[in-house]
């Protein structure tokens, strides 16, 4: 049986901003995929059905990662602009 990959959990946690949970998610699918592979005999199973998976699975990670680099870079404007409005009120002082 091919594990269900938590896709909505995982979205979920990407739109709270909880990537330590939305990766534990991720990683949790992988151990029970890793789990039911070993039971495969993939001389008689068709091996598409886990290759959609694996690319859904890799897909669902780069959302991960995007969405932590989106925060990086929001955080990395947020510390610029507070810098610059420091400045700007040190000038005014």
């Amino acid at each position: 049986m091919i594990p269900v990959l938590p896709v909505d959990e995982v979205r979920a946690a990407i739109a709270a901003d909880a990537f330590d949970r939305a990766t534990a998610l991720l990683q949790a699918h992988d151990q029970a995929v890793v789990a039911a592979v070993s039971a495969v005999d993939f001389s008689t199973q068709p091996q598409a059905p886990w290759r959609a998976l694996l690319q859904a699975q890799q897909a669902l990670a780069a959302e991960i990662q995007s969405a932590r680099d989106a925060v990086g870079r929001a955080l990395d404007k947020l510390g610029h602009d507070q810098r610059g409005a420091r400045a700007w009120l040190r000038e005014l002082a």
